[in-house]
């Protein structure tokens, strides 16, 4: 009797079946595809799919920032739309014939108990970027050799050997593969920057500029196929993201999109195997509403609100009362139909992005469906890239959110550091607060009560919807940062806390980014007064938050509330001169005003 190989594909964040590698087999492997034409869908052999509810992004655990706290990894708000994208992958797994099992643990121990189960013969994956995403892969590498190593010869009941566990890993998460990026710091340089004459170390070989088949880089094993994203492998990758840019654009293209597989077929040994249940978003909440220490130095009717909120936006989301633009049911259909739609219906090329309230389609709304992965970058660019010169800045943008992907894996533990990652030798010399040392001081910024408009609209919309634009989020971070000077730590924690579209590399990225710690050659001081009037001219996004200030008459009160005395913003929590820039303050002391009426009529 021969044993048929079967297939356990382990999903994390890649909650979809289009452009995804873990339904094509080795031999389908991506080729030097410089024709752009889509790879044929994966093989039949039978397989198992399989996704974990990780009881580590849910159970307290202490923070990085200060020994008082705990933090959880996955909020209500993500956990809410991680429901809704797992869901929606078994719906479409089971119709084209397979079967997707649902555990809640720990899947260090689930993915081989699964494996042994099935009899799989592969285990295949992808791999994130986070320390502990890659410390749960090696545990897991570690189980399948020692497994391997001693079987010695075991045998089935029915006398036929039993096979070693192969391991194979993939990387969908990135537009780029890693595998197409240079792999020595000289080729990064020289293809940073073309035009300068770099020096060549000895012993370095010049990359050839391929796209190299996936088992190019891995590990050395004879039962392991696996994608090398340790932080060895990204040795000298460009630190500034516009070389990063100059460098992936010269090195390779990007991949073309796979075919989503068009039928499966589940092996006999699934027979019998207990599919399991979808947890709900309160089974999932429960660790989290009976954590005895603090989350992130928040009270409990904090926490308990922000869980209910989550709640009541799943509910009226199942009775369609929300805004589908503000409110998508966040699977693999909702996430191509939106590509489509912001594409296709001409939004992307006339989206005011930068503002901060970006509702009406000024956003592509496309980032929670990345951090799940039930969008492929690699469709969105192809996408954007047959739309022609007004969808540009989508590929730019995918090439933003591949450079802090690619510092994480590159950083690895390095990313968390208080310190973080500065671009000189020596670090800045900050003198970071900690925020246990006055609680209020930071309450008063995460829960939206610092008294500077744009910031506490940001604060309360991301509690209660679990998103908010990039321009607010980066003038939150800002104050935090530049201002109180906490921890940038805990305000990454926060927002890791709070986000539906929370992925480690772009939130823990741009905060190092715009903290002054990150890899940044510019140290930005994001005036957030001077920002409004900017980005938020009509004071639209602000009264829509914050309801004391939907009424007010005059305009000019909406900027700076303090100093027309309206009731809850008397006393901002920084000195306000310090949230214009120097042309406003001065315009400010002249004119005894900021705007003219003119400047803000509908």
């Amino acid at each position: 009797m021969v044993i048929s190989n079967v297939r356990l594909i382990w999903h994390r964040r890649d909650l979809r079946l289009h452009d995804n590698e873990l339904y094509h087999s080795s031999a389908l492997a991506i080729q030097n595809n410089t024709n752009h034409k889509s790879h044929s869908s994966g093989t039949s052999s039978p397989s198992v799919s399989l996704f974990v509810f990780d009881n580590g992004y849910f159970q307290p655990r202490q923070s990085s920032s200060t020994n008082y706290y705990d933090t959880v990894w996955c909020g209500p708000h993500a956990a809410q739309v991680l429901i809704e994208a797992v869901t929606t992958l078994r719906n479409h797994i089971r119709s084209i014939g397979g079967e997707l099992i649902i555990r809640v643990g720990d899947p260090t121990i689930i993915v081989p108990q699964i494996a042994k189960e099935i009899g799989a013969t592969e285990i295949v994956y992808g791999e994130e970027p986070g320390t502990y995403e890659r410390e749960v892969s090696q545990t897991i590498k570690e189980t399948c050799t020692f497994h391997n190593n001693n079987m010695n010869h075991e045998r089935h009941d029915d006398g036929d050997e039993i096979n070693p566990v192969k391991l194979v890993s993939k990387v969908g998460y990135t537009m780029y593969h890693p595998n197409d990026l240079p792999f020595d710091p000289y080729t990064w340089k020289q293809l940073a920057h073309p035009k300068n004459k770099h020096q060549k170390k000895k012993g370095t070989t010049k990359q050839k500029n391929v796209h190299m088949d996936d088992d190019s880089s891995s590990l050395e094993c004879p039962h392991f196929d696996l994608v090398n994203i340790s932080p060895d492998r990204f040795k000298g990758m460009c630190r500034i993201m516009g070389d990063f840019r100059n460098a992936a654009r010269g090195s390779t293209s990007v991949r073309t999109p796979l075919e989503a597989p068009k039928r499966l077929v589940k092996p006999q040994s699934c027979k019998g195997l207990d599919a399991g249940s979808i947890p709900s978003l309160e089974e999932l909440m429960d660790p989290l509403l009976k954590a005895e220490r603090p989350i992130l130095g928040m009270d409990q009717m904090t926490i308990e609100k922000i869980v209910k909120s989550a709640i009541q936006r799943r509910d009226k989301n199942k009775n369609n009362d929300l805004n589908d633009e503000e409110c998508q049911y966040c699977g693999e259909n909702a996430a191509l139909e939106r590509l489509d739609y912001f594409i296709g219906q001409g939004h992307a090329a006339v989206a005011n992005r930068s503002q901060a309230d970006v509702s009406n389609n000024d956003s592509s709304r496309l980032s929670i469906h990345f951090s799940l992965g039930t969008l492929s970058p690699r469709t969105v660019y192809w996408k954007a890239h047959e739309a022609g010169e007004d969808c540009k800045w989508l590929k730019s943008h995918l090439e933003m959110r591949d450079f802090f992907l690619y510092t994480a894996f590159c950083a690895g533990k390095r990313l968390f550091r208080q310190q973080g990652l500065p671009l000189g030798k020596q670090p800045r010399e900050i003198k970071w607060r900690n925020p246990s040392d006055d609680e209020n001081y930071w309450r008063r910024w995460a829960t939206g009560q610092t008294h500077l408009p744009l910031v506490d609209a940001a604060m309360k919309e991301l509690m209660l919807t679990g998103y908010c634009s990039n321009r607010v989020r980066q003038n939150a971070a800002s104050v935090l940062t530049k201002d109180m000077q906490i921890d940038w730590r805990i305000g990454a924690e926060w927002f890791q806390f709070l986000l539906q579209d929370h992925c480690v590399g772009a939130n823990y990225g741009n905060w190092l980014y715009f903290s002054g710690v990150g890899p940044d050659p510019k140290n930005r001081h994001f005036r957030t007064v001077s920002q409004s009037i900017r980005y938020d001219p009509k004071g639209t996004y602000v009264k829509k938050w914050l309801p004391a200030l939907k009424e007010l008459p005059n305009m000019e009160a909406i900027f700076r509330p303090w100093d027309f005395h309206i009731s809850g913003f008397e006393s901002p929590i920084v000195d306000p001169k310090t949230q214009f820039t120097w042309q406003d303050l001065q315009r400010l002391e002249e004119k005894g005003k900021l705007i003219q009426e003119d400047e803000i009529q509908e």
